[in-house]
């Protein structure tokens, strides 16, 4: 029975891991690009805010202090990459470290669903679309 329960409880751990791991890689990475005013945040701050969303979703108050910890390791050790990556006198290290965080990041993007093409449509003279044309017969029925 307890194997049972143990192997239940590892793809939610497994998730909570990964999720805490990410935000604290990205949360160095908006920190590291403040460095360069020209490096913008957006897009890593909407990444986190998601990210943080799913962590209070998957965070319980017996997993809170290891998931903090967690997360400031993660933090901690991107940080450390980005520092290498950007201050290194070894062109090959930087390198190295540049490909690893950039990976790292890579693999948190794929935890988030992401957006479909928006697909082109056909435009057509007073043509509407069906939720703006549902609320506009209600606003409309109710006048």
């Amino acid at each position: 029975m307890t194997v049972l329960a143990a192997t239940a409880a590892t793809p939610g751990e497994s998730l909570l891991h990964r999720v805490t791991e990410c935000i604290g890689r990205l949360s160095a990475q908006i920190e590291h690009n403040w460095l360069f005013p020209e490096t913008p945040t957006d897009q890593i701050e909407t990444q986190r805010a998601h990210l943080v969303d799913i962590l209070d979703a998957l965070v319980t108050p017996e997993t809170l202090t290891h998931s903090l910890a967690a997360r400031i390791d993660a933090k901690m050790a991107h940080a450390a990459l980005l520092s290498q990556a950007t201050f290194a006198q070894d062109q090959r290290t930087a390198n190295w470290a540049q490909k690893r965080a950039s990976q790292e990041l890579v693999n948190c993007d794929h935890i988030l669903l992401k957006r479909p093409p928006t697909v082109p449509v056909l435009s057509a003279p007073n043509r509407r679309e069906p939720g703006s044309a549902v609320n506009q017969d209600t606003w409309q029925a109710s006048q």
